[in-house]
């Protein structure tokens, strides 16, 4: 007899292997090469570009070396405010999400997602450097 959990997996299809899957993963592992690559290489641009953005802008916060991902951490303890108020700000007054380093354990930092179009990337850049311009 199915429980009420066996029932909310199969309401939601999570059990069930859709089955285009099995061919995506394998197209994805015999024929994506060139395109992981055109991947990887625009976002370091990304990311050469946030660089750029904070050097010339926002040259009080440090942007740490970026480690094999396409997130972010943007040392903000100059500013002298914790990293989830600075988060409540830049969603509240700039409409910009970014993730609070205290999810992680650490304030005075937060965390950008840098895999998205560059104009969407630079829009939200400029949202945040227009708050924290606001605050300091």
């Amino acid at each position: 007899m199915p429980t009420q959990s066996d029932d909310a997996v199969n309401i939601n299809e999570v059990c069930d292997v859709n089955p285009f899957g099995p061919v995506a993963l394998e197209a994805a592992y015999r024929e994506s090469e060139d395109w992981l690559d055109q991947l990887c290489r625009y976002l370091y641009d990304n990311y050469c570009e946030l660089c750029r953005f904070f050097a010339r802008e926002l040259p009080q916060l440090r942007v740490t070396h970026l480690e094999g991902t396409y997130l972010v951490w943007v040392d903000i303890r100059p500013l002298g405010m914790g990293a989830d108020e600075l988060t409540e700000r830049l969603l509240n007054h700039g409409r910009v999400q970014v993730n609070s380093g205290t999810m992680y354990g650490t304030d005075g930092f937060i965390r950008l997602n840098i895999a998205c179009p560059r104009a969407q990337m630079m829009e939200g850049l400029r949202r945040i450097k227009n708050v924290i311009k606001q605050e300091i």
